[in-house]
C-alpha cells in the first residue's frame, strides 16, 4: 500500500441542489468510465438516509458506511467490488448524520479514510442532495466539486444554490457544472450559461462547465434492470456522454490547491467545525 505522504488520491464530490437530477447515476457511471481507463476508483455513497448506489450497481454489500462509523470495519475493509472494476463504499440508509458522531467515532472515521486516500487514485463522494452543513463540509474537503443540474427551472435554481453555498466558504476547490438529461449541447450550454452568468454577477466567481449527459431512455431501462447504463448499454448516447466527461477529467491536470493538508485533514476539520 502506498502511503498518503507519497501519493494523494483525487477526491471529487458529486453534489446537487435537489433530488431527481441523476446525481448518483452520474457518480456511479462516471466512476466506471474512469475505472475503464485503468484507474483505481472508489465511489463512496455518502447520501446517508437515501443510499442507493448499491442498487444501481446491482450489488449487495456485506458492509457499508454505517459499519465503518460504528468501528466494526475500516473503510478499506468495507469496500465492495462492483462490476466494471469499480469499488463501492455503500451508504447506510437511516444512519446518523456525520455531525452526530462522538469524538472517538469521528477520529476512527478519519483514520479509516486515510486508507482510501492511499489505496485509490480517484474517489467520488456521492453527497446527499441539498446544502446542509454536512454536504457543504464534505464538498469543501474534496479537491473538486461537480454540481449536477438539469434543464428544469427548479434544478437550475437549486444548482445555483449549491454554488452560492460553496462560494461563501473559504478554501473551496474547483467547482464545475454537469448538465444531466439535456436535449442536446445547445440546451446544456444554455443551462450552464445561466448559472455561470448569475454566479459571475452576484457572487463574483467563475464556475466552469465539465460537460453534459444527454436525455436517454436507456438510463431508465438500466435502472430498472439494476445495472449501470455504461455497462448495460455501452453504445447509448448517455454512455458516450459519460465517457466524454471521464476523458475530460483524466486528460486534465487535477485541480491545484494551495500547498497544505490533503482531503483527510480537511475532512477532519470539517467534522470538528460541524460540531462547533
Amino acid at each position: 500500500m502506498v502511503s498518503g505522504s507519497e501519493r494523494r488520491a483525487r477526491f471529487l464530490a458529486v453534489a446537487s441542489g435537489k433530488g431527481g437530477v441523476g446525481k448518483t447515476n452520474l457518480a456511479v457511471n462516471l466512476g466506471l468510465a474512469i475505472a475503464a481507463q485503468g484507474k483505481r476508483v472508489i465511489v463512496v455513497d455518502a447520501d446517508i438516509g437515501l443510499a442507493n448506489a448499491d442498487v444501481l450497481l446491482g450489488v449487495q454489500p456485506r458492509w457499508n458506511l454505517g459499519h465503518v462509523l460504528s468501528g466494526e470495519v475500516t473503510a478499506l475493509e468495507a469496500l465492495t467490488p462492483a462490476p466494471g472494476g469499480l469499488f463501492l463504499l455503500a451508504g447506510a440508509s437511516g444512519s446518523r448524520h456525520l455531525s452526530d458522531l462522538e469524538p472517538a467515532e469521528r477520529d476512527y472515521l478519519v483514520r479509516s479514510l486515510q486508507e482510501l486516500e492511499a489505496y485509490a487514485e480517484v474517489v467520488f463522494f456521492d453527497a446527499a442532495a441539498g446544502i446542509s452543513r454536512n454536504v457543504i463540509g464534505l464538498a469543501l474537503a474534496c479537491d473538486e466539486v461537480l454540481v449536477v443540474t438539469a434543464p428544469e427551472p427548479t434544478a437550475i435554481a437549486d444548482g445555483y444554490a449549491v454554488v452560492k453555498a460553496l462560494s461563501r466558504e473559504k478554501g473551496a476547490g474547483r467547482i464545475r457544472l454537469v448538465v444531466n438529461m439535456a436535449a442536446g449541447a445547445a440546451e446544456a450550454e444554455r443551462v450552464s450559461g445561466r448559472i455561470q452568468a448569475v454566479a459571475r454577477k452576484f457572487l463574483g466567481i467563475e464556475v466552469g462547465s465539465l460537460g453534459f449527459v444527454p436525455l436517454d431512455d436507456h438510463v431508465r431501462q438500466a435502472v430498472r434492470r439494476k445495472k449501470p447504463f455504461l455497462l448495460e448499454f455501452p453504445e447509448a448516447p448517455a454512455a458516450d456522454g459519460v465517457r466524454s466527461l471521464a476523458e475530460s477529467l483524466i486528460g486534465e491536470e487535477p485541480a491545484s490547491r494551495t500547498p497544505g493538508p490533503g482531503f483527510v485533514k480537511r475532512f477532519a476539520s470539517a467534522l470538528h467545525g460541524a460540531l462547533g
